[in-house]
Formats: structure tokens, sequence, C-alpha cells
């Protein structure tokens, strides 16, 4: 995998900014990742203020190679998200949480790769279908084959007639 660390110890106070080009090789190394193709900017700004460490992404750019929910078709899904995390040393292994990341006190560099994985992920939108502009719409033949599959015919069964009006008089 591509070298996705920042610089945790040495740094002086103040901003410090990183930058990385997120395309297919990166989601390589990602097991069963539906993404494999993407043209997505990565800003990573630590900020430092005496000892303490804030890291925020910020992420824009297009994944390429998605399906529609709609009609099955790759579309292009925008990508704008940002996230904020607060590194705090730790001499005893604790687990992260979404705001926090614990680093040890002798770390120097911090591998920033997963943070970036699930922040392009959690950008996705749960529905993914074409926006409906000029060049970007769902595939006609498949949407109509769709809709004739899917049609279902109600049939009345006599049976529950009877029953049905039972549940009218109560």
């Amino acid at each position: 995998m591509l070298n996705y660390n920042i610089r945790i110890k040495g740094v002086k106070d103040g901003s410090h900014e990183y930058f990385f080009n997120i395309d297919s090789e990166f989601f390589e190394s990602f097991i069963d990742s539906e993404v494999t193709n993407s043209e997505i900017k990565v800003c990573a700004k630590l900020f430092k203020d005496g000892n303490k460490l804030n890291l925020s992404l910020k992420f824009s750019g297009e994944i390429h190679n998605l399906v529609c929910d709609l009609c099955a078709n790759q579309i292009v899904v925008s990508v704008e998200n940002s996230i904020s995390i607060l590194l705090q040393e730790s001499e005893s292994e604790l687990e992260d949480t979404d705001e926090i990341v614990y680093i040890h006190p002798n770390q120097h560099e911090l591998d920033i790769s997963q943070l970036i994985y699930e922040g392009i992920i959690l950008s996705i939108p749960s529905k993914r279908e074409h926006v409906g502009k000029e060049e970007d719409n769902c595939d006609k033949e498949m949407i109509a084959l769709l809709n004739k599959y899917t049609q279902k015919e109600e049939k009345n069964d006599p049976r529950w007639d009877q029953l049905n009006k039972l549940k009218d008089l109560i």
C-alpha cells in the first residue's frame, strides 16, 4: 500500500497540511471494497496546540464504478465529506471511537489510510441512482424490463370475501 502516514511527533504548534490522491490503487488493499475506481483528493490538517492534536480530513472527488440501484448501470457518485478526530496519547491499549484515536506516547507517525477509507465509504449515499441530467439517465430498456416483471396482478380470493365482510361489521 502507498504511504498514508502523517507525522505527529516533533511537529511545531500550529496547522500542518498533508494532501493525498485516492485512486484505484488505494482501494486494492481493502478486501471486499465495492469502490475500485475513484478520483478523490484528501486534505488532512493536523492542528497541534501544546499536547493537543486534532486531525481533520476533507474529501472531495468522484467514485466511478458504483452501480445504480434502479437500472444496474454504472454511475459516477460525487464525494464531499469531512471528519474531525482528536488524537489522544495513551499508554494502555484503548479502542478508538468515532471522535478519538488513541496513539502511543512514542509514536512518530500515524497511518490514516483506514480513516480515509471510512470517510469515503460513509460519504456514499445509501440510495444510488442516476441524477437525471442530460447524459446521466437510467437505462430505459432495463427500467421497462424491471417494471414488466415486478408488476403484480391482484387476484381476489373468494374465500376472503366473507371474512372481509365480518371485518367491516366490527
